[in-house]
């Protein structure tokens, strides 16, 4: 009678092989970063018996590792494309990044992007978002039925972006010390 069961060995040098592989292969940081997190899920469910041992442990290091690195690539990614969104004062291509990154993910680009930035740049971009944000909030009031309520989607005004530059306003307002 046969089985639904598959029998699966994962060998250090073969995983190995398998990541650095991907990696090489790979156009897009955030899918490999993905397929990895996604790898190392598999393997905690799939191989629950085997936590603590000694294989499981190298295997567990070995990913975390890859992850790790794919992560900085992204946030070096990241950080370059937050960049030229401040520099051309792009507020989607703002909230394109924000919004698929944690606060603290946010946080850490836009503190690598200030600190690629010349001081002049970082008042403009400050005065640039602070403007935004205000004027933004000012025409949500405005056009909300209820007080304290701002209604964005009246004012034509995606809630992503506004969130993001809320964001960019609050880090460029404490890099220039207002």
């Amino acid at each position: 009678m046969p089985t639904n069961n598959l029998r699966l060995e994962i060998e250090y040098q073969q995983l190995d092989r398998f990541c650095n592989q991907l990696l090489a292969r790979s156009r897009d940081v955030v899918k490999t970063h993905e397929s990895l997190i996604t790898l190392e899920t598999f393997i905690k469910v799939f191989c629950a018996a085997q936590q603590g041992s000694e294989a499981y442990k190298m295997i567990e290091e070995l990913i975390t590792r890859y992850t790790e690195q794919t992560r900085l690539q992204l946030l070096q990614q990241k950080t370059r494309e937050l960049s030229q969104a401040i520099k051309k004062q792009d507020v989607a291509a703002v909230a394109a990044i924000h919004t698929p990154l944690s606060r603290n993910g946010f946080y850490l680009i836009a503190q690598s992007v200030v600190a690629d930035l010349s001081p002049a740049e970082i008042q403009v971009a400050n005065e640039w978002a602070q403007a935004w944000t205000a004027q933004a909030k000012q025409k949500a009031d405005q056009l909300s039925q209820y007080p304290d309520a701002p209604d964005f989607r009246a004012a034509g005004i995606a809630l992503e972006d506004y969130l993001a530059m809320a964001d960019v306003s609050r880090y460029l307002a404490f890099a220039v010390g207002s």
